[in-house]
């Protein structure tokens, strides 16, 4: 069967605290609540909310995908548009003098 255990709030004898919930096969079994010892069974307390999920470290070790990605292919788009355009650059450079003589 599937054990697990997840973190909820929990409403017992008028107070809300947030709670470790045992569960088996999707049934709540016991509840222990945060920074208190022993676990009180299932039936005398109420399920509230679910808490998030524990935070995961950002930086931890690194674990290698299961299935290998695809390498992305190098864009080619526009690389003739950047080509003419180093040329023109080159054109003028070479050319300005002269041009400018003419302008005069």
């Amino acid at each position: 069967m599937d054990d697990r255990k997840e973190y909820w709030w929990v409403r017992y004898e008028a107070m809300i605290q947030p709670a470790e919930v045992g569960f088996v096969g999707g049934i709540p079994i016991s509840f222990r609540f945060i920074g208190m010892t022993g676990s009180i069974p299932a039936a005398s307390a109420e399920l509230i909310e679910r808490l998030p999920s524990p935070p995961v470290p950002v930086i931890g070790p690194q674990t290698e995908p299961s299935s290998p990605q695809p390498q992305a292919s190098p864009q080619r788009r526009g690389s003739w548009l950047w080509f003419i355009g180093i040329l023109l650059l080159i054109l003028v450079a070479q050319c300005s003098g002269q041009l400018f003589d003419m302008i005069k």
